[in-house]
């Protein structure tokens, strides 16, 4: 714990924080991930979206079903993993940018930096407000953590 004197840094304290929902999201992906296993739930959700009125979303509900229809279960089980271990680093990024450990930031920085090519393509192909979003918080992360471990540097 820090002492009564010391204050938060709150660029870090917010890429933490964002980094802590990355985590709690990647934790609730892999459930889902794994409850798909079951074909009890996915027929349990194409009986629930047959019973909804007819409407716009209802199309999109159904189109999202019909994506996910068919992936075997191997898959949805990989999926999970992935997931857990995104949520593992996500969760290790935050606590250490809360605890402000350089070796977070740097850690942040390398991790971050990997997946912005993904994050471009995936905005190239198909863009959407959420992907592109995350591709300019993660950009951002990128420069504000680059910038502040250059002018923050111990000799």
């Amino acid at each position: 714990m820090q002492s009564s004197g010391h204050h938060h840094n709150p660029g870090l304290a917010t890429i933490a924080i964002y980094k802590f929902a990355k985590a709690t999201l990647s934790i609730l992906s892999a459930v889902a991930a794994w409850r798909l296993m079951n074909p009890h739930v996915e027929a349990a959700m194409h009986a629930w979206a047959e019973s909804l009125p007819v409407g716009f979303s209802e199309h999109i509900l159904r189109e999202a079903l019909a994506q996910i229809s068919g992936i075997p279960a191997f898959r949805w089980r990989q999926l999970g993993i992935v997931s857990l271990a995104y949520a593992s680093v996500f969760t290790v990024e935050g606590v250490g940018l809360w605890r402000e450990r350089r070796w977070a930031e740097y850690l942040t920085i390398v991790t971050s930096s990997l997946l912005l090519p993904f994050e471009c393509i995936a905005v190239l192909h198909h863009a959407t407000l959420v992907r592109a979003g995350v591709l300019i918080a993660n950009a951002a992360i990128v420069a504000y953590l680059i910038v502040w471990t250059l002018r923050h540097r111990t000799p």
